[in-house]
């Protein structure tokens, strides 16, 4: 039985890391960047089994006590930094903490592999503090980082990086991949045309009722903007409002979705971001470059409110009347 991640897509990028292994030379410093959702986190575990996988010509093997020990998230040489924050960036004194780890032996095989997830959030005080771990690590330290964005890290922390790019996948493989997770074909398709080949998404929408009540507003509150609907704005908005949380979420959806309805105005093929591709057409028609802008940064400035506890409500009601003046 082997124990490896089901990746679906991004063959090519699992097949250089392959060689770089049979070759010797893996990156000391690896980062993914993509999109939310697009399987980051599992290929980080699955290039964790390819360093420390201990059977040299087939790496990963994925039956190997140290594939095994990656699979159950037990293997003693792999460390995942824990987020902090208000960001859930990483802290200076976690930072410290891992530096110290850095200068331990291995426990298993010859190396020890540090996880930073989720980097985007990773503020320029800890990044400085562990550029020099990075730059110089020893020869037993690997560092693996996620991020959806690389300008997020600051360059003198990224020319030490190797980068690469994970895609989500074609609808084709999302569905194959739900399928295989076993949830029912009705379902799949409803997600696959939610978020197409994003299988991250495509697995909260399916697992989590909240998720999929904010998706709905999100996609309504889209066609309220297209309409100009100042009535369903509010009422949407007023009803988000009993959770903050819930709120938050969707407000991030709807941002994403007016992203999506502005570049459907330019030339080329982009990723679509946003939750409802009709929807989002449908704003488009009466979207121009100063609405899609004041839009947006109506939508910042709320999601800053609810940070600094702005109330809820209030911040909903203050957003409908920003976002009808737009």
């Amino acid at each position: 039985m082997s124990f490896l991640p089901d990746i679906a897509g991004n063959t090519h990028l699992l097949t250089e890391l392959q060689q770089m292994r049979r070759q010797n030379h893996l990156p000391h410093a690896l980062l993914l960047q993509g999109e939310k959702g697009c399987g980051k986190k599992m290929i980080a575990k699955w290039f964790s089994m390819l360093v420390l996988c201990e059977q040299e010509g087939n790496a990963p093997c994925g039956v190997c006590r140290n594939c095994r020990l990656i699979a159950e998230n037990a293997h003693p040489d792999i460390l995942s930094a824990q987020h902090s924050g208000k960001r859930m960036g990483y802290s200076v004194e976690t930072i410290r903490e891992i530096r110290k780890e850095v200068g331990i032996l291995p426990n298993n095989g010859n190396m020890r592999i540090f996880i930073f997830s989720d980097a985007d959030g990773m503020s320029v005080q800890a990044q400085n503090a562990l550029l020099k771990s990075v730059e110089e690590p020893p020869a037993h330290a690997c560092f693996v980082f996620t991020v959806e964005s690389m300008g997020t890290l600051l360059p003198t922390l990224l020319s030490r990086m190797t980068a690469m790019n994970v895609f989500p996948v074609s609808p084709e493989e999302s569905a194959a991949a739900l399928q295989r997770l076993g949830f029912p074909e009705q379902d799949i398709q409803s997600a696959v045309a939610r978020y197409e080949g994003n299988i991250g998404k495509c697995i909260t929408y399916l697992s989590d009722e909240t998720t999929r009540t904010n998706v709905e507003t999100a996609s309504e509150l889209t066609l309220a903007l297209a309409s100009q609907n100042e009535y369903e704005l509010l009422r949407l908005l007023s009803d988000a409002a009993a959770d903050k949380d819930s709120l938050r979420q969707i407000l991030l959806l709807t941002d994403a979705q007016i992203r999506d309805a502005a570049v459907l105005s330019l030339e080329g093929t982009f990723a679509r971001l946003g939750c409802d591709k009709k929807a989002a057409e449908t704003l488009s028609v009466r979207l121009t470059v100063r609405r899609t802008a004041k839009m947006h940064e109506a939508i910042l400035q709320a999601l800053e409110n609810l940070e600094s506890n702005v109330s809820a409500m209030l911040t909903a009601t203050t957003l409908c009347s920003v976002l009808t003046e737009c």
